[in-house]
């Protein structure tokens, strides 16, 4: 009879515990579907509280954890992130989209060879996706990896043609893998695209300038400052361009731009270019005396 009535006791005790459960997941999903609306109206941190009380209640809310990792992807917090897309993708396996955001969140915590396994394992899910194509392609690129890189770089051309991006992402690749026609090509079809960018410009002429090719890259140049007046780096080699074609006068006014800009971040550059000013019988902003402040009447009392 002991027995009996400890079973009995056990079952009872089981059956009052069973609405417990379902009253945690009553508000582990209003806890989720309170950060969803906080999320909507762009209250990150309160969105936040709301997602991590759902996880915490119920730690299989797949899309709860994805909203995490996308909330603190958008505060940099990318450990977070990662720890959060980590378990979205161990819920939701087929979900091409938490892969590429897990991707990139673990490329922004520097960890790129995790990176990669996770964009491709989007890819797998989801072979048309240009984004990821072009990342994957970017990533492999940036480790040295250029016939990889130019492979997922001309699908994700394939796959979303009017993308500039894409088509100076490709033209990178191929200089870096020393194919300068083919950079040539894709650059100018970056700015056939879009012809306001002035980095396209700039890579342009860089190809150019390697290629010795002065008359096609000065333009080139030109057409990168007037978009982008501060770019340095593009009157440092806009200089020498004019130099190399006896342009001395624009040579100087291009040097000192590019000084004047710079203003002594790299005093054995600067001091490089100086000498270069002066050897054209120019004279660098850094030799020249800087005006004084006029001093103000003082008005009789």
């Amino acid at each position: 009879m002991r027995m009996i009535r400890t079973l009995t006791a056990l079952a009872l005790s089981l059956a009052l515990a069973a609405p417990a459960f379902a009253g945690d997941d009553a508000t582990a999903s209003a806890h989720h579907k309170k950060g969803m609306a906080l999320k909507g109206q762009g209250m990150v941190d309160e969105a936040i509280v709301e997602f991590e009380a759902a996880v915490a209640i119920d730690p299989e809310i797949g899309m709860a954890w994805a909203s995490l990792g996308h909330l603190y992807k958008k505060k940099q917090a990318y450990p977070k992130a990662v720890d959060a897309y980590e378990k979205a993708t161990a819920l939701l396996p087929k979900d091409a989209t938490l892969w590429a955001n897990l991707g990139m969140a673990y490329y922004r915590d520097g960890r790129e060879a995790d990176a990669l396994k996770a964009l491709i394992k989007s890819c797998s899910i989801e072979p048309k996706d240009a984004e990821v194509r072009n990342n994957i392609g970017t990533i492999k690129s940036k480790n040295g990896d250029f016939a990889g890189a130019i492979k997922q770089l001309k699908k994700a051309m394939k796959l979303a043609p009017t993308d500039a991006s894409y088509a100076s992402n490709l033209g990178v690749a191929y200089r870096k893998a020393e194919r300068l026609p083919e950079a040539i090509a894709a650059f100018s079809k970056a700015i056939e695209l879009a012809p306001d960018v002035a980095d396209y410009h700039f890579n342009l002429a860089v190809v150019y300038r390697r290629q010795e090719e002065i008359e096609l890259a000065i333009p080139q140049y030109v057409k990168a400052v007037e978009l982008a007046p501060d770019m340095a780096d593009a009157w440092y080699d806009l200089g020498h361009m004019y130099r190399l074609n006896h342009e001395d006068d624009k040579a100087i006014e291009a040097f000192n731009t590019f000084l004047t800009l710079t203003e002594g971040k790299d005093k054995k550059l600067d001091d490089s270019v100086a000498d270069e000013i002066k050897a054209m019988g120019g004279t660098p902003v850094t030799d020249k005396p800087k005006k004084k402040p006029k001093k103000k009447n003082k008005k009789a009392n």
